[in-house]
């Protein structure tokens, strides 16, 4: 006699089943994070390459130019005597930003070229303002989530909005001054080393003012660009490696409504054809999100060195190379960094 030995199949119980998209559940629940932080990692890494290329590009400049690059806004010249003094040209001449100045250094000498700079009319030229619709990927820092055009722009110092232009995520660093729309009076003054008041706003040295519309006070801005104008590398005697040249500023609009989330919607001075959106001062903290230390909604005195990487923002040292720095940044050493010429020792600790 013979057996036959019967095998039956079984499929996955609804228990197992269940257990088994439970364990998937739970393992893309732990990927997913170390994902996103891979993908963040690699957008802060290109974000930097784009600093470090606007950083030798600014370099090139002054080796051809003998000065870092020059911004130009020069706001409302009328009644203004001393401007007429200094055979300043008519009422808002030229109105570009540095980022104008360094597009031959930055692989676009073409749209440098097309650019009317024999107007008035600046940005709104109709010329000038189709161009500043171009998108330039070394000012665009990839994890900036806001579109890569904006509407109501202003075209510099006491132009009203209307234009539409693509977007700026670096800005060149007036310093640690207090200026003409630079001037976010609800960010207290901090105190100095041993509770000095060298920080104090309106002071100088200090926290300087520095209308930015007034030629003689260009000198007053203690940083590496002005509102007009630029230094010179001798004159960043705190050493190049000490001072900020360039940092990442998100343009937030930001805003002290109590019931509303932080606005990251950019401000009206956030094209990289504007020179007032092209710098910025070092003043206020980093990623300030602090309601208290806020104006209204959209108010361009208060956006300042931000960025969408987590915990900081990246910054460009005058001798172009690129270092992170975090939301816990002390007061001094900010202030330290961002003024070329206050002798304070820098600790990157």
């Amino acid at each position: 006699m013979s057996y036959r030995c019967s095998q039956t199949r079984r499929g996955f119980t609804l228990v197992e089943l269940l257990v088994v998209i439970a364990i998937i559940g739970v393992m893309v629940g732990l990927l997913l994070p170390a994902v996103q932080a891979a993908r963040e990692a690699a957008r802060r890494m290109s974000c930097g390459n784009n600093m470090k290329q606007l950083g030798l590009a600014i370099h090139n400049y002054h080796d051809t130019f003998g000065t870092m690059a020059w911004n130009s806004d020069s706001g409302d010249q009328a009644g203004h005597a001393n401007n007429l003094r200094m055979n300043h040209p008519v009422n808002r001449w030229m109105q570009f930003s540095w980022v104008v100045s360094i597009l031959p250094f930055i692989e676009q000498q073409a749209i440098y070229e097309q650019i009317n700079f024999n107007t008035a009319e600046s940005m709104s030229h109709p010329t000038n303002l189709l161009l500043a619709q171009t998108r330039l990927a070394p000012v665009l820092c990839p994890s900036n989530g806001q579109e890569p055009e904006v509407n109501g722009q202003v075209q510099g110092y006491r132009h009203s909005g209307g234009a539409i232009g693509a977007r700026l995520d670096y800005v060149g660093n007036l310093g640690h001054i207090w200026g003409g729309w630079k001037d976010c009076g609800a960010v207290p003054d901090f105190p100095g080393p041993g509770g000095s008041n060298i920080f104090v706003r309106g002071t100088n040295p200090g926290t300087p003012w520095v209308n930015g519309e007034m030629l003689n006070e260009q000198a007053n801005a203690n940083g590496v660009f002005r509102y007009f104008g630029g230094v010179k590398m001798s004159q960043i005697s705190d050493g190049t490696s000490n001072t900020i040249m360039v940092f990442e500023d998100m343009h937030w609009r930001g805003g002290n409504d109590p019931a509303q989330m932080h606005n990251r919607l950019p401000t009206d001075d956030a094209s990289w054809m504007s020179p007032l959106a092209a710098v910025n001062s070092i003043r206020n903290p980093i990623n300030n999100r602090n309601k208290a230390w806020l104006q209204g909604a959209g108010d361009r005195r208060c956006h300042g060195w931000s960025s969408e990487h987590p915990g900081g923002a990246q910054a460009v040292l005058a001798d172009a190379s690129v270092r992170f720095f975090t939301e816990s940044l002390d007061h001094v050493t900010r202030y330290g960094l961002g003024v070329r010429n206050d002798s304070l020792p820098i600790s990157f600790d």
